[in-house]
């Protein structure tokens, strides 16, 4: 293979469909890796990058291009790759390594991302697929091998999502306070990461699971994946319903949606003293009662993917622990465009995979 080109797939406005470009690939320089992607996981929020912002209610929408993002851009954070090339400098990998990449990068200078929460950082992103090329490509530069890590003997495919589906849901779920086998924690919406959730939920927590989703084969996946009980949200009377099935004992609730209606759902459905962990990015705003927050002493926070010491113990535990296996759509890379349209038409149940 000639590792002095890449070819990405790329979209060059905002809203417009990818297409293949073909760019030239310097040699790594200093602790920096080059990747053959093997398999790349596509997100939900890769839409929102297409479109170049998120709803943040009341007619408004960030902008992606006013926060410093550059276009083309080639998306796709969720990297699994073999290592090909490495800089001078490199010394904890090597050629035919098989690793998944960490791709929420900041300063990594700061005070926030010395703790490892780089996700967070406030001076910079530089978030592969986003600022830096992504994993919708033949191959990807790494800035530095820290964030690489191996995967040993798991599947390419699967471990290749825990970059982002498989890190979001964990983040979210070690948000959560303790609970016993008493306990409900209801998943709102069961696409890719909220699926994820059910399955790490049902590995890890003694907790019983509640998966909410509109769509009859998500419910049926979520139940095939550990999920005690599964609803319709907009069933007829789905707060009463889902609250009488569950004993009013939901103790937490994560939406994975981000809409106005699920997390107004995922509030009113917690007991007293619950805990709300919003994760979605769907868009909209969050409106509830004041009076709710001291009455039910409510809990409601965000989550926003995690940090690299969350990958590096999610790739451990499923070493560990036999997760229930999420379904993967794998499909070639060159069917990207379709993939994205099926994404944004709810057409994907679990997570689509691409294949250089």
């Amino acid at each position: 293979m000639n590792y002095r080109c890449v070819h990405r797939w790329s979209f060059s406005e905002w809203g417009g469909s990818l297409a293949l470009r073909e760019e030239p690939l310097e040699p790594p320089s200093g602790r920096e890796v080059t990747l053959r992607v093997t398999h790349c996981g596509m997100c939900h929020s890769d839409l929102h990058i297409q479109a170049g912002g998120f709803d943040m209610g009341g007619g408004k929408l960030s902008s992606l291009e006013r926060a410093g993002t550059r276009l083309p851009v080639t998306m796709g954070h969720e990297i699994g790759g073999e290592v090909v090339e490495v800089g001078p400098e490199v010394t904890g990998v090597a050629p035919g390594d098989r690793v998944i990449v960490y791709p929420w990068l900041g300063c990594g200078d700061c005070e926030v991302c010395a703790r490892g929460d780089e996700q967070l950082c406030s001076k910079v992103a530089r978030n592969l697929g986003i600022q830096l090329p992504g994993g919708y490509a033949d191959m990807v530069r790494v800035p530095h091998e820290r964030y690489l890590v191996p995967i040993g003997d798991l599947d390419p495919a699967r471990a290749a999502t825990f970059a982002c589906a498989g890190i979001t849901a964990w983040g979210a779920i070690r948000k959560l306070s303790p609970v016993t086998s008493d306990d409900w924690i209801a998943v709102v919406g069961c696409g890719g990461v909220g699926m994820t959730a059910v399955a790490l939920l049902s590995a890890t927590s003694p907790a019983k699971i509640a998966a909410i989703d509109p769509d009859p084969a998500k419910r049926e996946a979520a139940l095939a994946n550990g999920a005690t009980a599964a609803f319709d949200p907009g069933a007829p009377d789905a707060l009463r319903t889902i609250g009488k099935a569950c004993g009013h004992a939901i103790a937490g609730a994560l939406d994975f949606v981000g809409g106005e209606s699920s997390s107004a759902m995922a509030a009113n459905l917690v007991r007293r003293s619950g805990e709300v962990v919003i994760v979605g990015l769907f868009g909209g705003e969050f409106r509830l009662p004041v009076p709710m927050f001291p009455l039910k002493s409510l809990t409601v926070r965000g989550s926003y993917v995690a940090g690299l010491h969350d990958l590096r113990e999610l790739v451990a535990l499923a070493h560990r622990v036999e997760l229930p296996k999420v379904p993967l759509d794998l499909r070639p890379l060159d069917s990207v465009n379709q993939a994205l349209a099926d994404l944004a038409a709810g057409r994907v149940v679990g997570r689509v995979v691409l294949q250089p």
